[in-house]
């Protein structure tokens, strides 16, 4: 059975590649994260929708009714679908994963970098640069500081995560000395 994150993404990735031929990516990109702003705001709704009680009918015109006036054809069915499939609670989710399809689709990534200072702009841009090379991809960095690092960077890009703090070269180097052979006394 596939995970709810394959399954939006699925939805997201098919929407996107709809959006692109219909010329509409930004307005349906705005139209989703309008829908799911409202959504984030209604802890009531969201447990609405999650219900198995509430009839397929009525988690459809609650939906439709949270979306801007005028918004895309491709949202409204999109939304739809996900409540036909009994989906319903996971339309909160996806404007994050279009997000995701959207940076994949045009080359783009987010990393989240934290340092234990901010940034001076020549260690940005060369981060982005040696993260560009890595990825194949254009960056852009999101900062934060965590001043209980000693120095160093841990980056997060989707997924993965690279730690070139302090703290995480002294526990590779621990566990390297760990699992290193012993001599052995002849």
């Amino acid at each position: 059975m596939a995970s709810s994150a394959q399954v939006l993404t699925r939805y997201a990735t098919a929407l996107h590649d709809l959006a692109t031929r219909a010329g509409a990516v930004e307005r349906v990109g705005a139209d989703l994260h309008a829908l799911v702003a409202h959504l984030r705001a209604s802890p009531d709704l969201q447990r609405q929708l999650a219900s198995p009680r509430l009839p397929r009918e009525q988690k459809r015109a609650l939906l439709v009714g949270l979306l801007p006036a005028g918004a895309h054809d491709l949202v409204r069915r999109t939304v739809s679908l996900l409540v036909d499939k009994g989906r319903a609670a996971q339309v909160a989710g996806l404007d994050a994963v279009w997000v995701e399809v959207d940076l994949e689709v045009s080359g783009r990534a987010s990393a989240t970098v934290t340092s234990a200072a901010p940034l001076d702009e020549a260690a940005r841009a060369k981060l982005q640069v040696q993260l560009a090379r890595v990825t194949g991809k254009t960056i852009s960095l999101q900062e934060r500081v965590d001043p209980s690092l000693l120095g160093g960077v841990r980056v997060l890009v989707g997924s993965r995560m690279i730690d070139g703090s302090v703290q995480g070269r002294l526990a590779a180097l621990r566990e390297r000395l760990l699992n290193a052979p012993l001599p052995t006394s002849d």
